[in-house]
């Protein structure tokens, strides 16, 4: 199991790297177990729509991840299908990602501008 302080993953301003693609993806993986479990209660625990990342005998695992938040406040990622944790994630209650998705945006609002270079909405 990883033991992670997501404050040492992101940038100074507390966002995902980019100049990195293959940690980028590892990074934005823990964001969603922080989206996933930020809004729980101590003890709660949910599915996600994240895949297993696990390759047991070389074949993927097909089970989705869960999320639960522990005593200590800290929140775990494990898979029901392999029985595996994947993280032990730390440091995630100053994140952007700490409350749960974003509230949604609204016609009346303008939509964020599309970064040419990178086809993303938000970087």
């Amino acid at each position: 199991m990883r033991i992670i302080d997501v404050t040492h993953w992101l940038d100074e301003h507390g966002h995902i790297p980019t100049d990195n693609l293959r940690f980028r993806r590892q990074v934005l993986r823990v964001a969603q177990f922080i989206e996933y479990g930020g809004p729980l209660q101590q003890a709660e625990f949910r599915e996600t729509l994240i895949a297993c990342g696990r390759r047991p005998g070389r074949r993927s695992c097909l089970g989705l991840m869960w999320v639960t938040k522990n005593q200590d406040d800290s929140i775990l990622s494990y898979c029901l299908v392999c029985k595996t944790d994947e993280a032990l994630v730390r440091g995630w209650q100053d994140t952007d990602w700490a409350d749960g998705p974003m509230e949604p945006v609204g016609p009346e609002s303008s939509a964020p501008a599309v970064a040419e270079d990178e086809g993303s909405a938000l970087n």
